[in-house]
């Protein structure tokens, strides 16, 4: 019984009229749409402003006493030192943890890559 099934469907398979594109016609299809779709994401003035987009950075460590609170009497906990970060367009008003200052300008480089800092 199996046997018939794969007779008919090769069969069918015969049969069936061909579509006339082979796997690399796709491929260069899919190729010329990635190039097209790259041309027009360049002709986009708000993409290319965001491929150049490099504000000055301000990065501050926030100094936490021996109990995790820092000079206003926020509550931060202990651990790896406190950063923020922020611009003067307001894109980017963030507070986070990291090793160093090197991994903090880091952290910020993965939001805005073209970052620049003040200190």
């Amino acid at each position: 019984m199996m046997e018939a099934y794969a007779n008919r469907a090769e069969r069918r398979k015969e049969e069936r009229p061909a579509d006339g594109f082979k796997p690399s016609c796709w491929q260069a299809a899919a190729a010329d749409f990635r190039q097209r779709a790259a041309e027009f994401r360049a002709r986009i003035p708000a993409a290319r402003a965001m491929g150049a987009y490099s504000p000055k950075v301000t990065l501050q460590r926030v100094r936490l006493d021996s109990g995790g609170y820092d000079h206003c009497g926020a509550y931060w906990g202990v651990g790896q030192p406190l950063y923020w970060a922020a611009t003067d367009d307001g894109q980017l008003d963030e507070t986070f943890r990291a090793a160093s200052r090197d991994a903090a300008k880091a952290h910020v480089r993965q939001t805005i890559p073209n970052a620049k800092f003040y200190n």
